[in-house]
């Protein structure tokens, strides 16, 4: 055997080695997807609930701000002429329907 040969073997088994190993990473990287794919499926599921549960908080939030608003609203300036002026209204508007009923 000459050295060219010997050189052309070598070279040989090294590209042989390199295609392996190209091959096996191919096969590693596939499954690294396959386990994100399943990963991002199960995020997904989660961010969808963890959505839900966000608006069902923020709903009950503006549930227990209006009884607030309502509150310093009738503490801020001129809250309380609005609130007598509303509340006068709100009677005298009882009164009527209770004379129409009468008629």
């Amino acid at each position: 055997m000459e050295a060219t040969e010997i050189c052309y073997c070598i070279l040989i088994l090294s590209g042989a080695f390199a295609l392996i190993s190209l091959g096996l990473l191919l096969i590693q990287s596939s499954s690294a997807v396959k386990e994100a794919t399943v990963l991002m499926q199960m995020l997904e599921t989660t961010i969808t609930k963890v959505n839900h549960i966000l608006d069902d908080i923020d709903r009950k939030m503006d549930m227990l701000n209006a009884p607030v608003e309502l509150v310093s609203g009738i503490f801020s300036r001129g809250g309380m002429k609005a609130g007598l002026l509303s509340g006068l209204g709100f009677v005298t508007s009882l009164f009527k329907k209770n004379k129409r009923k009468g008629d």
